[in-house]
C-alpha cells in the first residue's frame, strides 16, 4: 500500500493511558515524517487543546479538530475545511441539553478557546477524570454563568461536546438528541459529541486528504473510540488500537497493540516496513 496520510486520533491512541506521549511514540512518528508520510491529528479536541503537542511534535503540520468539523494547517493557522453549527442550531441544543447534570462546552470561533461553566470545571473530575481534567483545566475559559455567554454568542460552533458523570443521563441525552438533526459520536463511555449532519472524524481526513492532493487509497487511520469508527471506515488501511472500543475493533483492518504497548508505534514501523 501506498500510504502517504495517517490520521491519528489522540487519547486513547497518540497518548499511553496517563496521558504522556512515548519515546517509542514520537520516535515512530518521526521515522514515518522522514519517509514522506504526513501524519496529522484527528481528534475531538478543538486546536487550542493540541498546543503542547503540537509543540513536541514538530513534524506533524495538520489537524482535523472537533471531530471532523475543522481541518487546520497547524504551520499558517489556516482553516482548510470547516462545517459548523448556526448560532440557532448551537443555542437550540445547549437549551435541550442545559437541564441534564452534565459538563456543557462551547467551542467559541470568537476567541478559539472552549469555555465550561466555573462550577462544573472546578469539579470536573467527576466527569471526565483526573488526567482529563488537568487539561481542561490548562486550557478552558470558565464563566460565571454560562447560560448569559450563550445568550450573548454570536459566532457558529464546530460541535457541542458533553460530559456526564452518570450513564443513565447520559443515555437520557443520547435520546434527546437523536430526535435532533445532528451526528452523535462517543470518545468515552461518560462522553457525547453532536456534530452536523455528514460530519465526523472520516469527513474531516477526507478533506486533508483532498487539501494534500490523496485519494482514500492513500490513506490510513488509527484510532480507538467510537468517534474513531467513521475515519477507520473511511481509510484504505483502518487501525484500531488493542485498548479500542468495540466499535472502533468492528470498523478496523487491522488491530495494534494497545496504548500502554506504544501499539501506534508498533503499526506505523510495520507500515515502514511493508507489512501492509
Amino acid at each position: 500500500m501506498d500510504i502517504r496520510l495517517i490520521g491519528i486520533d489522540i487519547d486513547g491512541t497518540l497518548l499511553d493511558s496517563h496521558s504522556q506521549l512515548t519515546p517509542a511514540t514520537v520516535a515512530a512518528l518521526q521515522r514515518a515524517a522522514d519517509r514522506g508520510i504526513q501524519v496529522a491529528f484527528s481528534t475531538g479536541r478543538f486546536v487550542t487543546e493540541l498546543t503542547y503537542l503540537a509543540r513536541q511534535l514538530p513534524m506533524i503540520r495538520y489537524a482535523v479538530t472537533c471531530t471532523g468539523a475543522e481541518v487546520i494547517d497547524l504551520k499558517t493557522g489556516e482553516t482548510l475545511a470547516r462545517r459548523a453549527f448556526s448560532n440557532a442550531e448551537h443555542r437550540r441544543l445547549y437549551q435541550l441539553l442545559r437541564p441534564l447534570d452534565s459538563m456543557i462546552q462551547i467551542f467559541s470561533e470568537v476567541d478559539n478557546r472552549i469555555h465550561n461553566s466555573a462550577r462544573e470545571l472546578e469539579r470536573c473530575e467527576r466527569y471526565c477524570g483526573q488526567g482529563l481534567a488537568a487539561i481542561i483545566r490548562s486550557c478552558h475559559v470558565a464563566e460565571e454563568d454560562l447560560d448569559r455567554y450563550v445568550e450573548c454568542y454570536t459566532g457558529q460552533a464546530n460541535k457541542l461536546h458533553v460530559f456526564y458523570a452518570d450513564r443513565a443521563v447520559k443515555e437520557r441525552a443520547k435520546a434527546i438528541l437523536s430526535q435532533e438533526p445532528v451526528f452523535l459520536a462517543e470518545s468515552t463511555a461518560l462522553d457525547l459529541e453532536a456534530m452536523p449532519l455528514g460530519v465526523d472524524k472520516g469527513y474531516g481526513l477526507s478533506q486533508l486528504a483532498r487539501h494534500l492532493g490523496l485519494d482514500r487509497s492513500q490513506v490510513a487511520a488509527v484510532g480507538d473510540g467510537g468517534n474513531d469508527a467513521a475515519m477507520l471506515r473511511y481509510a484504505a488501511l483502518g487501525v484500531a488500537m488493542g485498548n479500542g472500543s468495540g466499535e472502533a475493533k468492528a470498523a478496523a483492518d487491522y488491530i495494534t497493540a494497545d496504548n500502554d504497548h506504544d501499539g501506534l508505534a508498533q503499526f506505523i514501523d510495520k507500515l515502514l516496513e511493508g507489512a501492509f
